[in-house]
């Protein structure tokens, strides 16, 4: 098995002031040894970046709860699972939040059903189907307080997949690295109704050369009172 970047990993969860158990460390490691076995069976992630499975992936997935305020036992919805990333990092760190994944392709699903049993993790559901698909079913209409996306489309596709799921005080994030301007500028001349926020993820998790940031969206509410220190909001 490739040799992981797992020290330096929990090193800088240790910085970013995380308290992780012993349960929680072997179920990381326990995660990262099924992705990297069955990355051999369908592309997971990329075969370079297998050794930086912990130290990106898995950082950047866990930067949101340093950026962001979810409260206990939150219902979020992840697009475009694949490797599990950002939900399940985020489901290990904080096992009281309720997921719902969804993933199109088959081999990606079933690699995420068979990590939630190898965990026992509780909670959380795998569904294999196109997220348009979802959201024109209308089974999850208003139904999450918060939605992810990790770099699977444009921003105002995703938010188009997701926005019909989410309650209307609920919050839309994406993780995205590089430019993003031309993106968000296509996003606010769509919904005229939303406030989106830029937040760079804490270089103490994320290398800054990396230029990872986190796109939080949310519509704009009458009662709406943000407090935006720290962020840079459009």
């Amino acid at each position: 098995m490739k040799r992981i970047d797992e020290s330096a990993f929990f090193q800088a969860l240790a910085q970013s002031g995380f308290e992780v158990s012993a349960e929680q460390m072997v179920s990381f490691k326990k995660y990262m040894s099924l992705l990297l076995r069955w990355n051999k069976r369908t592309n997971l992630i990329s075969r370079g970046d297998e050794k930086y499975l912990a130290t990106r992936h898995i950082s950047e997935s866990l930067s949101v709860l340093l950026a962001c305020d979810i409260p206990q036992g939150a219902r979020m919805v992840d697009v475009g699972s694949g490797a599990g990333f950002p939900a399940i990092p985020i489901k290990l760190m904080r096992p009281d939040l309720q997921f719902t994944l969804v993933e199109s392709k088959r081999l990606k699903a079933l690699f995420l059903r068979d990590v939630v049993q190898q965990l026992q993790l509780s909670s959380i559901n795998i569904v294999c189907q196109r997220a348009e698909a979802l959201a024109e079913a209308g089974e999850f209409q208003h139904y999450f307080d918060f939605a992810s996306c990790r770099a699977v489309a444009s921003l105002d596709v995703e938010y188009a997949w997701l926005r019909p799921m989410l309650k209307l005080a609920g919050r839309f994030i994406a993780w995205k690295g590089g430019e993003v301007r031309g993106e968000i500028e296509k996003l606010l001349h769509r919904y005229q109704d939303i406030a989106v926020d830029i937040i760079m993820m804490s270089e103490k998790l994320v290398d800054p050369a990396r230029d990872k940031k986190l796109i939080i969206v949310q519509r704009k509410l009458q009662t709406e009172e943000n407090d935006r220190g720290g962020r840079e909001s459009i």
